[in-house]
């Protein structure tokens, strides 16, 4: 029986890359979306970083465009783009995934990432469960909207505890690898917060409270 979990970061934690941008740009490489979608996509990130959209009404946005698809045309894109994404799982990563799976620990993706990229990456690595965005579909065609909850900030946080109750496990025994300052809210929670070469807010919190910062290769 697991004695406590180890969540992990995805994007810029495991892999040193987005998944999304992977994604995205397979996605136009593929005829699924157009270039007017990526430049919308960039206004977007633009808009996010002024504090003029929240993250989840920009990921909602990007969704919206796949509306109608069939979920089995994405799942035919989805092992391209997981190999394309396994190129950049760094080796620190895979070790310290190793080390928590011989002490005990449940090793879990923690990921504003899809599902269906999560679920590839995890079995790749070895890894115990995974708690991301998920697409809804209806009928096995993609709505454009995503089932439950965007799997970022605070809802993390909420994935994060509810996982470990309904194990019996304790977030003051579990330990959280991430680079974000979007990451805070589980970091701080978690017994052993590991900022994973973080951004440059990120970095400051750290030091400020004696986190430990490592840099992956």
């Amino acid at each position: 029986m697991a004695s406590y979990a180890a969540f992990f970061d995805l994007d810029h934690t495991i892999i040193n890359t987005s998944s999304g941008r992977v994604m995205f740009r397979g996605s136009i490489e593929r005829g699924l979306l157009r270039k007017r979608h990526a430049r919308a996509a960039l206004a977007f990130a633009i808009l996010y970083r002024l504090g003029l959209m929240s993250a989840d009404a920009a990921v909602q946005r990007w969704l919206s465009w796949y509306a109608g698809m069939p979920a089995n045309r994405i799942d035919l894109f989805a092992d391209e783009w997981t190999d394309e994404i396994k190129r950049f799982i760094r080796e620190d990563a895979r070790r310290e995934i190793e080390r928590h799976r011989k002490d005990g620990g449940l090793t879990v993706i923690l990921s504003a990432s899809p599902s269906f990229i999560c679920e590839r990456i995890r079995g790749h690595l070895g890894m115990d469960d995974i708690l991301c965005t998920e697409f809804e579909t209806e009928g096995g065609v993609l709505t454009g909207r995503m089932r439950g909850a965007y799997c970022y900030g605070p809802e993390k946080l909420s994935r994060a505890r509810a996982y470990c109750e309904s194990r019996g496990l304790s977030l003051d025994g579990a330990w959280y690898s991430a680079d974000s300052r979007s990451d805070i809210h589980v970091l701080e929670a978690v017994g052993n917060p590991v900022c994973v070469s973080p951004d440059a807010k990120l970095a400051r919190i750290a030091k400020q409270r004696g986190w430990r910062i490592v840099l992956w290769r």
